[in-house]
């Protein structure tokens, strides 16, 4: 959440004047102080930056001005600066952005920024996020990950599982200069059930004649004519199948009620018929009784027509009804609802289309990928569309060819999913702890193109976590990989979760530094001014009330004191503030009258002047108690590379009458705070304590 706390110096100078003295006059003993424009209030503000200011970044001015092209899109795409540099140097543009309400602010005024450092983040978000190399496996792949040009399929089994030792030898011959530390994504086919190879139907020597005889009479079939036929099943949609026999293969089309999974590639079937037409196609109508399912055996495809852009041009202008024609041909996919069509480079006219393409072949394609398609050429609709019933896709950039092999008897479907992997320098490994989207998230999420875009991954991520793991414990953590869209190309980015108990909240590297407004410029600026107004209002109750528990606990108890109101140095009656440094929680000042000290303690003060209690005083709160109040309550404060980073803190002092005293301390470690001044000791009586 933003919140804005403004401090005026009106209440503070009011306070000032009390003691006769000009409200400024210790300022002038401070670097760099800027008295407040009159009519003015100094503010100090926080702000957390957000998705849309990252976004700005990218190609807005004045952001344009800055950096690299390369550099805008890396923080727009992943909600943070590469390193606190970077930041720097982007930040002041974004409070000086008119848009934004720090354009107004005065000089004087400062502004601690939270935002996102990815140098913050676990070291596997950081070297996805440099670049992940990417890699399908293709049908070469599949073959030597089954051992074999004939017996496989292209997909993991059961069987044949996926595993880091199994692509190991792929992702090394792929990627040979590989450096230790670089991620890479596998897109690889699955099937959850093993494929089955035997020569049923077969011609090879020696093997039995089989008990199943496919007729040979599709391929002399016309309109109208009745006809039982024996044949494989070769092909599968959501409305049929193609039956194919010694002859030819045919479209076997069932208006409604069919289930795709009721029958494979590979079933043998008797069927009986009535052909017909459809689309300059021939068909069968078909309903459950129209066939019997006898047995399954294998099926060799034969060599695809290839088909060219103009020959498929020429293909849909076709006058006659045919037989459907296993072919195949390259396209760039595209998708609209069940419309799954391809481009083909070549044709005016035509565009491939699947016919009623079932989900196991929709989770294969990508819109906008480009790919090898394979399947029976059955009909044509709107003078255009040239259908095929799908076999197979095969991502072309990764295609080596059109082998011909064995298809399994017991064809099964399969589900495309990804990898992700890390080269440690000698070998691919999985790593526990870092996973990737896959391609049904992405449509589960209801993203068309395989990646997510825009704030997409801050409003999905945690919800697609939550679903996963219904039963995670606080603290648990998970890096997740997704490709995400900039607008203008897709890479692969991640980001670490962190369960919180409730949800999965995103570790974004956080960090804050502040900026401040110095003659009209943002400047950064992590040297901070805090001021303890004489009220019981913050942040003078917390840092008072830190001081007289400090007190206590590492100076009272020590000397057996039990409570705040029972202890050395303590006061006795209210428990509320302390006679070792002056502070009071209640009064909210630094109360030095050694007098007071003395009739308090006499004990302890027995050996001083009234005048050497004071300096006793001054000097514990300057060196020890507000340091460690600092320490307390700003543990993350560090100092910064060529630059002195200090800590004012301006409070009142009461010695009979107030005084706004001032006193500075530098920081030299994280949460380490060394004195530097005080306005109490303007002529150098703090000399020997530096």
């Amino acid at each position: 959440m933003n919140t804005i706390i403004k401090h005026s110096f009106l209440a503070l100078g009011a306070v000032a004047l009390l003691a006769g003295c000009d409200e400024n006059d210790w300022n002038d003993k401070l670097d760099g102080f800027e008295v407040p424009e009159p009519g003015t209030s100094v503010e100090t503000l926080n702000y957390t930056l957000t998705a849309a200011d990252y976004t700005k970044i990218l190609n807005q001015a004045p952001y344009t001005s800055i950096g690299t092209q390369e550099e805008r899109a890396l923080i727009a795409a992943t909600n943070s600066f590469t390193t606190d540099a970077e930041a720097r140097q982007f930040i002041p543009a974004i409070l000086r952005d008119s848009t934004n309400n720090f354009f107004a602010l005065s000089n004087g005024s400062a502004v601690k920024v939270t935002y996102n450092v990815a140098a913050n983040r676990p070291q596997s978000v950081l070297l996805i996020n440099k670049g992940v190399e990417l890699l399908t496996l293709s049908e070469d792949d599949y073959m030597t990950i089954w051992g074999s040009d004939d017996n496989y399929i292209n997909a993991f089994s059961p069987s044949h599982p996926f595993s880091s030792r199994t692509v190991n030898g792929i992702l090394k011959a792929e990627f040979p200069d590989a450096e230790a530390g670089q991620y890479a994504v596998v897109t690889y086919n699955e099937a959850t059930e093993n494929p089955i190879f035997g020569t049923i139907g077969g011609d090879e020597p020696d093997v039995p004649e089989p008990s199943f005889q496919p007729t040979s009479v599709i391929g002399s079939a016309a309109e109208g004519d009745a006809v039982d036929i024996k044949g494989y099943i070769t092909a599968v949609n959501n409305r049929g199948f193609i039956l194919t026999d010694n002859s030819g293969s045919i479209l076997c089309y069932q208006a409604s009620g069919f289930d795709v999974a009721s029958v494979a590639v590979g079933n043998q079937i008797s069927l009986s018929g009535e052909v017909g037409s459809y689309g300059k196609g021939l068909q069968i109508a078909i309903t459950e009784e129209s066939y019997t399912v006898e047995g399954t055996g294998a099926y060799t495809y034969p060599a695809p027509v290839v088909y060219t852009g103009a020959m498929m041009d020429e293909a849909v202008a076709r006058t006659g009804n045919e037989l459907a024609q296993y072919v195949q041909f390259t396209g760039k996919a595209s998708v609209s609802g069940n419309y799954y069509n391809f481009a083909v480079d070549g044709a005016s006219t035509a565009q491939g289309s699947g016919y009623q393409v079932p989900q196991f072949i929709r989770d294969q394609i990508t819109a906008g990928e480009t790919y090898i398609v394979r399947g029976y050429f059955a009909s044509v609709s709107s003078g255009k569309f040239f259908n095929v019933v799908i076999t197979s896709v095969e991502n072309a950039a990764n295609a080596s060819g059109a082998p011909v092999h064995r298809a399994p008897v017991n064809e099964v479907s399969t589900t495309v999913k990804n990898a992700i992997l890390y080269f440690d320098g000698t070998s691919w490994l999985s790593m526990t702890g870092v996973e990737v989207l896959q391609p049904a998230d992405y449509k589960a999420m209801g993203q068309t193109y395989g990646n997510l875009s825009g704030t997409l991954p801050a409003e999905l991520l945690p919800v697609y976590l939550k679903n996963k793991y219904p039963y995670a414990a606080a603290e648990d953590e998970i890096v997740v990989a997704y490709n995400y869209y900039n607008g203008s190309g897709a890479s692969y980015q991640a980001a670490q979760y962190i369960f919180n108990g409730t949800e999965w909240v995103v570790n974004a590297g956080e960090t804050t530094s502040q900026f401040v407004k110095r003659n009209g410029f943002w400047l950064y600026d992590p040297s901070v001014v805090i001021t303890l107004p004489e009220s019981r209002t913050e942040p003078s109750v917390t840092y008072y009330t830190a001081a007289v528990e400090w007190v206590f606990e590492n100076i009272s108890k020590p000397m057996g004191g039990v409570s705040l109101k029972d202890g050395p140095y303590m006061d006795v009656k209210y428990g509320n503030s302390e006679f070792y440094s002056g502070t009071s929680f209640y009064y909210c000042n630094v109360d030095i009258r050694g007098a007071n000290a003395k009739s308090k303690f006499p004990e302890l003060y027995e050996e001083y002047t009234d005048d050497e209690v004071t300096a006793l005083m001054q000097k514990r709160f300057c060196l020890e108690t507000m340091p460690a109040v600092l320490a307390q309550l700003n543990p993350d404060a560090v100092p910064v590379d060529g630059m002195e980073v200090t800590y004012t803190v301006n409070f009142t002092a009461y010695t009979g009458a107030r005084s706004v005293e001032t006193v500075v301390y530098t920081v030299t470690g994280k949460g380490q705070f060394q004195y530097k001044s005080c306005t109490w000791f303007a002529n150098g009586e703090d000399a020997d304590w530096k």
